[in-house]
């Protein structure tokens, strides 16, 4: 027979969402346990761009863990060290700078990811490694997960299940939404392969140090993705790359050596290590905006399973962190709260308000994810041309948190520096080294106006998020009906759209 088990709330996944949810939980009064599929040592080592800004700001990440001592340790590499993002599109020799204000980090994302189980464990969590999800408990609520640890069989029933088990999480596949007790419908929102992506990543040591050690460095890679060099140090490079699944797949770690053999910096650089082995990772991500609604009976999704660390906005790490917060606290207030043995969408419905408009980070990511819409619609040929034309202060609209407004007056200096932009593209015939016309570069251009008036209209709607649920299915419909239009206003056919 199994091995039965109870607690209150099991959190699957030792990644940041699932540290921070039952460091939270467990904060809060709550009998917590946390699975982990890998072993103690090996956890925490996990495929990510490792780019981290602000982490003792408590509001980005909130709740019991001490990220001040973590950004204390030297080994998590925390040091301040990233001023800029750069944009290289070698092929048409052009490189966009754009200040990263307040600095970033890129981190050790192994010995960041121990330090967050360490303190985690310290809160009161009991934590089961080696431990594979590979089934639910369900009946009118989720009420737990069936598992392998160590090898045997065990079943965890709980009051909630906090499901961070990443991208393509076992937990969520498993799931029976549509039979949950919920009235008229669960408000849950499968998310679906074309809004994922595949990544991969090496984190190099190089002989010398490299020219660029201040800097996120982005380059174009085909099939809507990028190519990346995020210095550690300045002879320690995490190099990766990562596209979207809707599009035609790309052989990554070919690609990415393709990419760096021509580059002097790279040759004779060694592989950094983890426990012996060579540090190299691939993973699926989250592609899209922040699920419409996280939460199902008995059940929480966060971090990138949930949509909240969109590469786009930057906040991957910080997504991941806020969402395991709030579900932690709403999830062990719904526990504590219970009276009936039932925990419903509206009981944990706060989660999904925090996350949207009492914090405001869903919000945040989910009104750039257009720009990944009209990019996707335009094609990677147009996207690069529109990069090389566009002022440096539009594509800072883009990938920061902060000025989507579009006046009169922006309108005429996003006008003024394309136009001052193109004088030199267009004499010397680098844009037509680009596999595209005139024509639809301006359609993208335009697009790209179109897009930031829409990013308004998406930010009125996800600041009035519904405070409870009985309120989410209208404004849902509102949402919908703002697709509809966003879509028809690029002429993204039905057959084609993301959502």
């Amino acid at each position: 027979m199994p091995v039965s088990e109870a607690y209150d709330i099991a959190v699957v996944g030792g990644g940041v969402a699932g540290c921070f949810a039952a460091a939270t939980a467990a904060d809060q009064g709550a009998d917590v346990v946390q699975l982990e599929r890998k072993s103690a040592e090996e956890a925490g080592h996990i495929a990510c761009g490792d780019a981290m800004k602000s982490p003792t700001d408590p509001k980005k990440y909130p709740g019991p863990i001490d990220m001040s001592a973590i950004a204390a340790d030297e080994d998590v590499l925390i040091n301040g060290n990233i001023d800029q993002i750069e944009w290289w599109d070698e092929a048409i020799d052009v490189k966009k700078v754009l200040p990263y204000e307040g600095h970033s980090n890129v981190i050790d994302r192994y010995e960041f990811g121990q330090r967050l189980l360490e303190q985690t464990a310290a809160c009161g969590v009991e934590q089961h490694f080696n431990t594979v999800v590979n089934g639910v408990l369900q009946g009118a609520q989720v009420e737990g997960v069936r598992a392998v640890r160590d090898g045997e069989p065990v079943g965890y029933t709980t009051k909630l299940v906090i499901d961070a088990g990443g991208s393509l999480s076992s937990v969520m596949a498993n799931v029976d939404f549509v039979s949950l007790d919920a009235e008229p419908e669960t408000s849950f929102e499968e998310p679906n392969y074309q809004q994922f992506g595949a990544a991969y990543r090496e984190v190099l040591d190089t002989q010398a140090p490299v020219p660029y050690d201040n800097a996120l460095v982005g380059k174009p890679l085909e099939e809507m993705g990028y190519i990346w060099y995020f210095p550690r140090t300045a002879t320690q490079i995490n190099v990766g790359l990562g596209l979207q699944m809707n599009k035609e797949p790309v052989e990554l770690v070919d690609r990415l050596k393709e990419d760096i053999k021509g580059r002097p910096e790279y040759q004779e650089a060694d592989f950094d290590t983890v426990n012996g082995m060579p540090n190299k990772l691939g993973a699926a991500l989250g592609l899209r905006r922040p699920l419409d609604s996280m939460v199902a009976p008995g059940y929480i999704t966060v971090g990138c399973n949930a949509g909240t660390t969109h590469p786009i906005s930057g906040k991957g790490i910080r997504g991941a962190a806020v969402t395991g917060f709030s579900a932690g606290k709403h999830g062990a207030a719904a526990v504590h709260d219970d009276e009936d043995g039932f925990i419903s969408e509206a009981d944990l419905w706060d989660h999904n308000h925090y996350v949207y408009v009492r914090h405001g980070l869903g919000t945040h990511i989910a009104v750039k994810e257009p720009y990944n819409v009209a990019a996707s619609h335009a094609g990677m040929e147009n996207v690069r041309a529109a990069v090389a034309l566009l002022p440096e202060d539009a594509i800072a609209d883009v990938v920061s948190s902060d000025g989507n407004s579009l006046g009169v007056r922006s309108a005429v200096r996003l006008v003024s520096g394309v136009v001052q932009n193109a004088l030199p593209l267009v004499s010397d015939g680098r844009l037509e080294r680009l596999a595209t016309t005139k024509r639809a570069v301006g359609r993208t251009l335009l697009d790209f106006v179109r897009t930031r008036r829409y990013v308004e209209k998406y930010e009125r709607l996800y600041n009035n998020y519904p405070a409870n649920r009985n309120d989410f299915f209208e404004w849902r419909d509102a949402r919908d009906a703002l697709d509809d239009a966003f879509n028809d206003e690029l002429g993204i056919s039905a057959n084609q759209r993301k959502y």
